[in-house]
């Protein structure tokens, strides 16, 4: 999970600043837990590295507390061709989608 509050103190306080930057991961992003399956099942291992490098630097970013080191686990498996482990592609894609959750009741609790 995105830890809001850290990420508002980062940018000030400025709360319309965290919408927008949740508003951009969400159109850049929603489907990126279907994206690492795909990858995966495909053993497209070039892929899913690319796409977890990406997730690594974009959820960082955004305090991401829960899943970052299981992201940061299959980037460095895929980097070296090997395949990572199923549970962690799933405790990935199920973290993925409560990040989506989370970010969606906290842009629908904004408006």
């Amino acid at each position: 999970m995105i830890n809001i509050e850290m990420l508002e103190e980062m940018f000030d306080g400025d709360k319309e600043i965290t919408q927008q930057v949740f508003e951009l991961y969400l159109v850049d992003n929603a489907a990126m837990g279907d994206t690492i399956l795909e990858q995966y099942k495909a053993n497209d291992l070039s892929g899913l590295f690319h796409t977890a490098h990406s997730l690594s630097g974009a959820l960082g970013n955004l305090c991401e507390m829960d899943i970052l080191s299981a992201i940061q686990e299959v980037e460095a498996a895929a980097k070296t061709e090997s395949r990572p482990n199923k549970d962690t592609i799933n405790t990935i894609i199920e973290g993925l989608n409560n990040i989506k959750e989370q970010m969606e009741n906290h842009l629908a609790n904004f408006s």
